[in-house]
């Protein structure tokens, strides 16, 4: 897709692009799995980067051969404990927020309560001033729904937007929102997964991109 001239906003995922979450999370994944006593490594991890967190319970479920929603509550009261330990900005985050001349949100795979929890443990919920949850919409990323949500609410057009991720499940749906997508990927991807892949926040391409 070619690059809106101007960028008139710009929409990020957070956790593990913004906000070093996936940390967090994957103590709360891999204490899922070790509590059972079922292995837990980098293709157990893989299969949840970038789900939406009812997606991941789901695959628990079938490997641990429990309940969906018995593996929902306990994932969830575990990432609420350690997300409330507190999460560190990923590197150039504060100062990309800082600097950006346009309207900006966030839209997250995350549950309203637990994307709360995480901008105020992070410190970038002063930050940030709109932000869409997968609660709120009918659909969870792959899904465009959260793109479509915070575009609306900024009152920009998605093709006028820069969608910026870190995983091939959020880029798909920035792609489907019809935004152009920026990648600064935390696990596998592909050169067609993105329209711009960065080595990060501060990666000078991507400060061009958005005439920073």
């Amino acid at each position: 897709m070619q690059r809106p001239d101007p960028v008139r906003a710009v929409v990020f995922d957070f956790d593990g692009l913004l906000a070093d979450t996936e940390k967090p999370w994957g103590v709360a994944e891999r204490s899922m799995f070790t509590s059972r006593g079922v292995p837990y490594g980098d293709t157990e991890r893989a299969l949840f980067l970038g789900t939406a967190v009812e997606t991941t319970a789901a695959i628990m479920a079938d490997y641990f051969d429990e309940p969906q929603p018995r593996v929902l509550a306990d994932l969830l009261a575990r990432a609420r404990d350690e997300l409330a330990a507190g999460s560190e900005p990923m590197p150039g985050a504060v100062d990309l927020l800082g600097r950006l001349r346009v309207p900006f949100a966030v839209a997250s795979n995350t549950p309203r309560d637990l994307l709360d929890l995480s901008l105020a443990a992070s410190g970038l919920g002063e930050l940030v001033p709109v932000s869409v949850s997968a609660s709120e919409v009918a659909a969870s990323k792959p899904a465009p729904d959260v793109y479509l949500r915070a575009c609306e609410l900024l009152g920009v057009r998605p093709a006028t937007t820069v969608g910026i991720e870190d995983s091939r499940t959020g880029a798909a749906a920035a792609r489907a929102a019809g935004m152009y997508v920026v990648m600064v990927p935390s696990g596998p991807c592909d050169p067609d997964d993105a329209d711009f892949l960065g080595a990060s926040l501060s990666d000078p391409g991507l400060l061009e991109l958005l005439g920073l």
